[in-house]
């Protein structure tokens, strides 16, 4: 009996194990599917605004679109455009062009629907372009690709975001799918995982599940209509003929198959996100931190806690499994708004960082990655983006004083009510002498200078007023979370108050909440990617990657 005991287990061992290498096969096959699609995708994805060409300067918001023929035929949504208008485009690949908003379909009586405008490049040359696919044949649960330009990052490459769709057609004609979308996404492409357009990007509801597409088929019935610089306030009564997709078979056989449709298992890294407790302007606030085993030159082992700076306060707490210990201040990074903190008890589990290994994770568009809260909760994303800079915006501390434009000495013009210049003393007319003993000589200096600091960072002022010499020392505040009524600014938790000033990050579609940053990014291998430090937006949370964190880590022990 024993041994049949033991024969039965090794036989579950064996099966267990097999299981386990066929889904990472799934898995694999599954990202390979989706990176030869971006390979097709991506170049044809581009940005663009409202241009007038003779005054040569920019005349509207920006917006996406898809090139879909070599001669440089562009799809876009008909709300971001004017027939007879240009526009500049822009191409992944750095290529500048303009183009010509031909026709435009917005039924009068349904406004937004169907949201159908077309463009065409007039520069001559010949352009990378996606193929068209065919949106009658899509099927529920289907994997889809967005690769689209959101204006709040404001970069000059799309990112990346993976979804399904989640309904083929619904009460407004529209595809239903759940690649996340935000102002700027507009008129961008929807494909497949053939890298075919299927859907252009047209709106949204405040649940990030619900992102709005306009057939591709709609195009393909109205292109000769779409080929005037008209405006159809209805449908156009020219109609061309639609053809069926050569591929409707095949991608009915391959959605009923695991290769599209994996088990995703995660890789087990056991207790690598802990939960930390500290006190921010006399509030309790719990933030994740992402537990290192680091070994260093010499061999010797420590372990610390990385996590977001800016969400840490005054008497930082482990928080695990009801007991609060506390944590012993290692360093900073203000730029990455990174904190470390050794932990002194021993915490089974961590990720390993060896001093003296080289960083070799691959920051590949299309990869699929995952984050771990210190709960277990698993967020499946994808890599959205190549490395690239946030320039601070959001995150410039605020003085709340302006000064005269080209003054020399600089003179302070405006001082808003209840800022910290105000509260100093400072006054309209006083004259700026240095900045943390830094000579402010003309006018231009001044804001170049005070980009340099932080919210919450105590700066020296020195100024001259009618009384005389004048030396404080203020503490400067941050700006705040501007409130619009827009669906994209509703998801669930929120932006980051600290969301940009980073250099070399990358973007992921995961909906991390704001609170729940400091926590692992892995990839489906369950190599380390680096830490989520921000949730920028609706669609993009933001990761600092694996090198910045050893180099921090190093040089803060």
């Amino acid at each position: 009996m024993n041994n049949y005991k033991k024969a039965l287990t090794l036989t579950l061992v064996i099966l267990l194990n097999l299981n386990a290498i066929a889904q990472k096969k799934q898995v694999a096959k599954f990202q390979h599917t989706i990176a030869e699609a971006v390979k097709k995708a991506y170049p044809a994805s581009v940005r663009m605004w409202g241009f007038d060409v003779r005054q040569n300067q920019r005349t509207s918001g920006q917006f996406s679109g898809v090139v879909v023929s070599a001669d440089g035929y562009i799809l876009t949504a008909a709300h971001t455009i004017l027939p007879g208008k240009n526009y500049k485009v822009f191409f992944p690949d750095g290529r500048e062009c303009i183009a010509l908003a031909l026709g435009k379909i917005e039924n009068k009586d349904t406004p937004g629907i169907p949201d159908v405008g077309m463009m065409k490049i007039t520069d001559k040359g010949i352009y990378p372009f996606a193929e068209m696919g065919y949106s009658a044949s899509l099927l529920k649960n289907e994997p889809c690709i967005s690769i689209s330009y959101p204006e709040s990052l404001n970069q000059t490459l799309p990112t990346l975001r993976l979804g399904n769709v989640a309904e083929v057609k619904n009460e407004y004609g529209f595809i239903r799918s759940t690649c996340k979308m935000e102002p700027g996404d507009s008129g961008g492409p929807l494909f497949d995982y053939y890298g075919r357009v299927i859907g252009l990007h047209s709106a949204i509801d405040v649940s990030e599940e619900m992102n709005f597409e306009i057939p591709v088929d709609l195009y393909r019935r109205y292109w000769t209509a779409l080929n005037k610089e008209t405006l159809y306030t209805a449908f156009p009564e020219k109609v061309d003929s639609v053809k069926t997709d050569p591929l409707f078979l095949v991608i009915e056989k391959e959605n009923k198959q695991k290769a599209l449709h994996p088990d995703f298992d995660v890789p087990t890294v056991k207790n690598s996100c802990f939960s930390v407790k500290s006190m921010i302007k006399g509030k309790s606030q719990e933030i994740e931190a992402t537990l290192l085993n680091v070994k260093t030159s010499s061999g010797a082992k420590k372990q610390f806690l990385l996590s977001k700076n800016t969400m840490v306060g005054e008497n930082p707490q482990l928080a695990n499994n009801g007991s609060f210990t506390p944590l012993k201040f290692v360093g900073r990074n203000q730029e990455n708004d990174l904190v470390l903190f050794q932990v002194d008890q021993k915490l089974a589990g961590g990720i390993d960082i060896n001093a003296t290994s080289t960083d070799t994770t691959k920051i590949e568009m299309g990869r699929f990655l995952y984050t771990l809260g210190h709960d277990g909760k698993v967020i499946r994303s994808v890599l959205g983006s190549s490395l690239f800079n946030l320039p601070k915006i959001n995150s410039q501390p605020y003085l709340g004083a302006m000064v005269v434009y080209n003054s020399s000495p600089v003179q302070f013009s405006l001082i808003k009510e209840g800022s910290p210049a105000e509260k100093a003393g400072i006054k309209v007319g006083d004259e700026l002498i240095s900045i943390n003993g830094k000579p402010m000589k003309k006018a231009s200096e001044f804001a170049s200078e005070m980009i340099k600091y932080w919210a919450d960072d105590e700066v020296a002022f020195e100024w001259t007023n009618p009384s005389g010499k004048m030396n404080k020392t203020l503490k400067l505040d941050g700006r705040g979370q501007s409130v619009f009524n827009h669906p994209a600014e509703k998801f669930e938790g929120g932006k980051s108050e600290r969301r940009d000033g980073f250099n070399a990050v990358f973007t992921h579609d995961a909906a991390v909440k704001s609170n729940a940053c400091g926590s692992p990014v892995f990839d489906w291998e369950g190599n380390f990617y680096g830490i989520n430090i921000a949730r920028f937006s609706r669609t993009t949370t933001v990761v600092v990657p694996k090198k910045t964190i050893i180099d921090f880590v190093l040089k803060a022990m």
